[in-house]
């Protein structure tokens, strides 16, 4: 295992990432780590500490990513299950009114826990990431 390894290891921590989402998180950081180093934000060849503003911002945007992700898999089982409860036979699911719901939920029911007040509404308000 390299260092950069390591490095992604130590950020991921104890998530339970697939092999795939594992992958494409290593792709997303690495590609991030550039975009960074041609905006001038860090140097060439600096990475920064793990619990940083920096790899906070990159984990609250894989957080959104996975978020869309769980919002359009929740859209395709409710659509799947409307034809086995009468009520909803015919009807579709509304993709906007569920991707609330789950904002919604993720404000009360699930709420998300950042080092910074700062990334929790950048999260809900889509501010600027970086």
């Amino acid at each position: 295992m390299n260092d950069f390894e390591k490095y992604f290891k130590e950020i991921i921590g104890t998530l339970q990432l697939t092999r795939i989402e594992r992958k494409t998180y290593l792709e997303s950081l690495k590609n991030t780590l550039k975009r960074w180093e041609i905006k001038g934000i860090i140097q060439k060849g600096e990475i920064p500490d793990v619990n940083s503003d920096l790899i906070w911002d990159w984990k609250m945007s894989q957080d959104k990513d996975m978020v869309i992700q769980m919002v359009k898999s929740l859209e395709k089982r409710i659509f799947n299950y409307r034809r086995k409860i009468f009520g909803l036979v015919g009807s579709n699911p509304n993709s906007t009114y569920i991707a609330y719901m789950v904002n919604e939920l993720m404000k009360e029911g699930m709420p998300l826990f950042y080092p910074n007040r700062e990334l929790i509404d950048r999260f809900f308000n889509g501010g600027e990431i970086e």
